[in-house]
Order: structure tokens, then C-alpha cells, then sequence
């Protein structure tokens, strides 16, 4: 289940809402509203709650994509490792059964 990379960002000039992708919306970033084309600046230091409340959330998706992505990567080592463990054990048996039939086709 897939967790929503965006963050939705309201303009401090005419209140529009609109979304961008977590991973850009940092401290030193700057964004034009698509409503009014205002230059939206995202600074940590900024007095404006709405930026405050943008970075917060940007910062608490990308932390939620980090988790995800490490719990996808332990859970391809775990299946990679049973499947390795299941092939060891049946593919030497699987050659021992096929040298015994074919050994007595031969002539």
C-alpha cells in the first residue's frame, strides 16, 4: 500500500491550496501558486504558519516513504532468503533422482 508523496501547500497571498512533492518542499525551496502566481518561500524561520505547517508535513511523508522503502527492502532480503534456503535442499536431490534415471537408459 502506497503512502501519498505530496503535500498540499496554501498560499499566503490568496489562500489557494495547492500539492508538491514532499522530497522538494525543504528550507531554501521557493514555489509559485499556480492561483496568483505568487513566489511562495519556504523557510524555517518564517512567521507564516502555513509554511511551518507545509514543511512539517513534508518532513513527516518523506520519514513515512523512508520506512516503507526499508521495510520493502528487509522484506525482499527475507524472501530471497527462504527461497534460497528451499532451492538448496531440492536441487541436490533433483540431481541425484535424475542420475539414477537416466543411468539405466544408456547402452
Amino acid at each position: 500500500m502506497g503512502i501519498d508523496d505530496t503535500v498540499q501547500i496554501r498560499c499566503s497571498r490568496c489562500k489557494a491550496k495547492f500539492r508538491d512533492k514532499a522530497r522538494r518542499v525543504r528550507g531554501g525551496y521557493s514555489r509559485q501558486c499556480p492561483a496568483c502566481e505568487c513566489m511562495v518561500f519556504f523557510e524555517d524561520g518564517s512567521p507564516n504558519k502555513d509554511i511551518h505547517e507545509a514543511l512539517r508535513e513534508a518532513e513527516r511523508v518523506r520519514k513515512a516513504l523512508r520506512e516503507e522503502e526499508a521495510d520493502k527492502v528487509v522484506a525482499r532480503a527475507a524472501v530471497a532468503e527462504e527461497a534460497a534456503d528451499a532451492d538448496a535442499a531440492p536441487s541436490a536431490s533433483w540431481r541425484r533422482i535424475d542420475r539414477r534415471t537416466r543411468s539405466p537408459g544408456r547402452t
